[in-house]
């Protein structure tokens, strides 16, 4: 059942209940009434009596005319047959029952006969009237309950369609997305509950299409990326064919298949943290000496390169995954080595306070924009100037080390050193 059917018949139906209350006190009410007019006809009763006895039927009969005028009200005998000059309406004669009886009787719906009989002075003779309860009430029953269910109707007709009115927009906007298109927006007014669900709507729109333009984004990047590794092993084969280029053409196609492994490396470990998929395990470990393996191996790639590492570190011990965090770390150092120029080297160390670690990894290079110090973290974000003529970008390392780092409660961060180069820090909280 649709919502605005659910809405416009609870409305319906809180509002007929409401009619019923009202029908039911208008009812109980109206029984007085009824009491009030038995008692006024018994002193009439009484008073056409006195009449009868002291003055005969003649006069009797111009009293019941006088008070005929005012109301309905006729004399009969037992079987309701006309005492009086003139003969019953005939709408009366046919509502009369056979047999006259004292008391209120229901004769059709809508419609009371109220006989009240004469003192023993006047044997079998009643004094009758017929009330009709609409016309007591203004108007007959049925029709003020048409009426009623009539404007019970219109205004759950109406209440719904403003309830649902603000619903429609939404629904339009999620049949665009569910086609693909990602741009539409909800413009809802209000503060109201929908109004709030609007707005979420637009965010988790917003939130969508940027994760679609990323993927889309990391598509051309990876193609990029792997294409300029695969020109070179095109050219390297073709170096291998001449025997006198043989030797350096093998050992540039190793290099090249060395870096495509690297990066296909990087895209699964980023696609498995990025997933949820890589299981964390949790081991105590001693990261002071995790970062002085890493600074090791480093150290011995950047002498081929003239190009130091120096690292001093606090002892630290906590909960984490080992391969993860040395893949962050790992990932941090190399990025800095890459955009460090020959003859300078690198910053490490690793600081401690009461809640979290800080591993610190500062390069000597020309930094980034400060526009561009979050979005660096982003899979092959590509910078400005220095950096990007120097190495075309970032790759996945920070991508990869921020995600590590996240998964273990912690964050990655970065700054233009004061001094000169870019500071990557990554935190980690003690107490997991």
């Amino acid at each position: 059942m649709s919502l605005f059917l659910r809405i416009f018949l609870s409305f319906w139906l809180a509002s007929l209940l409401l009619a019923l209350s009202f029908f039911l006190i208008q009812r109980h009410y109206g029984g007085e009434v009824v009491e009030q007019v038995q008692a006024v006809m018994q002193a009439q009763a009484e008073t056409a009596a006195v009449l009868w006895q002291d003055g005969g039927d003649k006069v009797l009969q111009r009293w019941l005319h006088r008070q005929s005028k005012r109301h309905l009200l006729v004399l009969v005998d037992k079987e309701g047959e006309s005492l009086m000059h003139r003969p019953l309406p005939p709408h009366l004669k046919h509502l009369l029952p056979r047999e006259i009886t004292p008391g209120v009787e229901r004769i059709r719906p809508g419609h009371l006969m109220l006989a009240v009989e004469l003192p023993e002075v006047v044997p079998e003779r009643f004094l009758v009237t017929v009330i009709d309860l609409g016309r007591l009430h203004g108007m007959p029953i049925w029709t003020r309950g048409l009426l009623a269910m009539l404007i019970f109707a219109v205004v759950s007709l109406l209440l719904a369609r403003v309830l649902t009115r603000q619903v429609r927009p939404l629904r339009q906007a999620a049949q665009r997305m569910a086609e693909g298109d990602l741009s539409g927006r909800v413009e809802l007014k209000g503060r109201d509950e929908i109004s709030a669900l609007g707005a979420d709507f637009n965010l988790m729109a917003e939130r969508l299409n940027d994760l679609l333009q990323s993927q889309r984004q990391l598509v051309r990047d990876v193609s990029h990326e792997l294409r300029s590794p695969l020109a070179r092993l095109r050219v390297a084969l073709e170096l291998a064919e001449r025997a006198e280029d043989r030797k350096k053409a093998l050992s540039r196609i190793e290099k090249e298949a060395d870096e495509l492994e690297r990066l296909v490396t990087e895209l699964l470990s980023l696609a498995r943290l990025e997933s949820g998929q890589a299981g964390l395990e949790r081991n105590s470990l001693s990261l002071d000496e995790l970062i002085a393996k890493v600074v090791t191996d480093a150290q011995f790639e950047a002498l081929a390169e003239e190009k130091q590492v120096n690292y001093a570190g606090e002892a630290v011990t906590l909960v984490g995954d080992g391969v993860l965090l040395r893949s962050a770390v790992e990932n941090v150092i190399r990025n800095a080595l890459r955009h460090t120029p020959p003859g300078k080297g690198i910053q490490v160390s690793l600081l401690r306070d009461s809640n979290n670690c800080l591993i610190r990894v500062k390069d000597a290079g020309p930094g980034v924009d400060d526009s561009q110090l979050e979005s660096m973290f982003d899979p092959f974000t590509r910078t400005a100037d220095a950096r990007e003529r120097d190495s075309g970008g970032f790759g996945l390392g920070l991508a990869i080390a921020r995600r590590a780092m996240k998964i273990h409660g912690g964050d990655a961060c970065a700054r233009n050193h004061p001094e000169g180069g870019l500071e990557v820090t990554l935190r980690l909280p003690l107490n997991q």
